[in-house]
């Protein structure tokens, strides 16, 4: 299985087999999978989760995993489009297993403007594909819509904690024949903030994640991450006397949803797939 394995129902239903590599340090390659939540839409009566594994070039098959969330519907086809119309990319038919689907799409004209178009039926919906996002830190990246940021979190499925970034947004090449180049500029929050992630996978379950420390605040390769009393670097469990056990399997997959309170109120993602980064390569 891969990282788009239906999200499990239980912890037990969790440790499930991903195809995404085999690596069992907290070490990062730069050829592992590069996953990027885009959010989620209803067509047909069903909700779905979208993600893409990599860039979408010119001449370039990506895949977008399709995942049901509620209902029961099918997806016909994905396929990416222009703003006036013209497709991009032939659509496609998802190819399915349970209640996930990969649409592989290559696009053979520039993708500078186009965006992500998943048909249910007669029903589809348009899905910026945030062209040129990828996570840095070797985590799965999503989306904050309401602020126009993005947020990186990983999983260390050998001792299940956490790292979160934080991202307002990027700097992107504009040659729409390649791979956008991308430069996240931290999100900074105040120091103190407390960061939730809730897992919809998992029934009951959520954890905390705080600063390292209030001074310098490194991450794991002791890159310093504190300017000004700011910060957009969190970790679970940290000091604290959270439990970690549930999270710790290299093969552990679900939900999650991140959290937080920022300066014009309450910060929240849509549901998006988090594996261990152990899975992604």
């Amino acid at each position: 299985m891969d990282h788009h394995e239906p999200a499990p129902a239980s912890v037990d239903e969790s440790k499930k087999e991903h195809s995404h590599g085999h690596g069992h340090s907290h070490e990062h390659s730069e050829n592992a999978a590069k996953i990027v939540g885009l959010g989620t839409v209803t067509l047909g009566g069903s909700t779905y989760m979208i993600d893409r594994d990599g860039q979408v070039e010119c001449g370039k098959t990506t895949e977008f995993g399709v995942e049901l969330v509620a209902g029961t519907a099918t997806p016909s086809f994905g396929l990416l489009r222009n703003p006036d119309g013209t497709e991009v990319a032939d659509p496609v038919k998802g190819e399915g297993h349970d209640s996930h689907w990969h649409f592989n799409v290559t696009p053979l004209d520039p993708v500078k403007k186009c965006a992500f178009v998943l048909k249910v039926g007669e029903e589809e919906a348009v899905v910026d594909f945030q062209r040129g996002a990828q996570p840095i830190g070797g985590g799965i990246m999503s989306v904050f819509k309401a602020i126009g940021g993005f947020l990186e979190l990983k999983l260390h499925g050998d001792a299940g904690d956490l790292e979160l970034w934080l991202y307002s947004g990027a700097s992107l090449t504009q040659n729409a024949f390649k791979n956008a180049e991308f430069k996240p500029t931290p999100f900074d929050v105040p120091k103190e903030t407390v960061v939730t992630i809730t897992f919809p996978s998992h029934a009951g379950k959520q954890v905390k994640l705080a600063v390292r420390d209030m001074d310098k605040n490194p991450d794991e390769e002791g890159k310093e991450n504190m300017r000004g009393g700011g910060t957009n670097y969190f970790i679970f469990p940290g000091e604290t006397d959270q439990d970690p056990e549930w999270l710790k399997d290299e093969k552990w997959r679900g939900t999650a949803v991140v959290s937080f309170d920022g300066p014009a109120g309450k910060v929240e993602c849509e549901p998006f797939v988090l594996c261990a980064h152990e899975a992604l390569g």
